[in-house]
């Protein structure tokens, strides 16, 4: 059973997670795994936070998709067990520059949409496009020195 400072940190990345937009049991999960040593089942997650399987099993895919956990086998037992992605942080910020260069063409989309007159919606979609675009270079740089720091 984790101590009493381990469940708060859980319970506090699943209020963080939460703020974000995201499942708390979502971000609970992450927390768990975050603390834990060994790969984790379905099952021992749910003992530990007292959470349905069924949304241990659909948050736990969610974490995978995301890109922060990954599934993982255990000799001599046919469960599914989780643990933290390698470069898991890495991963995500990768994902979150394909989503901010996705919006750069969406604005781009707009700019077309609304010709070249000039206008409100035309000055708003600039913004917009010019915003992502920086955002997804400074981003992509920022990744770039980490992987240098890191190696």
């Amino acid at each position: 059973m984790p101590n009493p400072e381990t469940r708060q940190f859980i319970e506090r990345m699943g209020l963080a997670m939460d703020r974000l937009g995201l499942n708390r049991t979502f971000g609970r999960i992450f927390g768990l795994l975050m603390v834990s040593d060994e790969p984790m089942s379905l099952d021992e997650m749910v003992e530990r936070l007292h959470v349905s399987k069924a949304s241990v099993s659909t948050n736990a895919r969610a974490c995978e998709e995301f890109g922060l956990a990954r599934r993982v086998g255990v000799r001599g037992d046919r469960r599914d067990y989780y643990e933290i992605s390698p470069r898991a942080f890495e991963q995500v910020t990768t994902k979150r520059v394909a989503a901010l260069h996705a919006m750069a063409g969406l604005a781009a989309e707009g700019l077309q949409a609304v010709g070249e007159e000039p206008s409100a919606a035309r000055e708003r979609l600039t913004e917009m496009l010019d915003f992502y675009l920086f955002m997804g270079e400074q981003v992509e740089e920022l990744l770039e020195r980490w992987r240098e720091v890191k190696g």
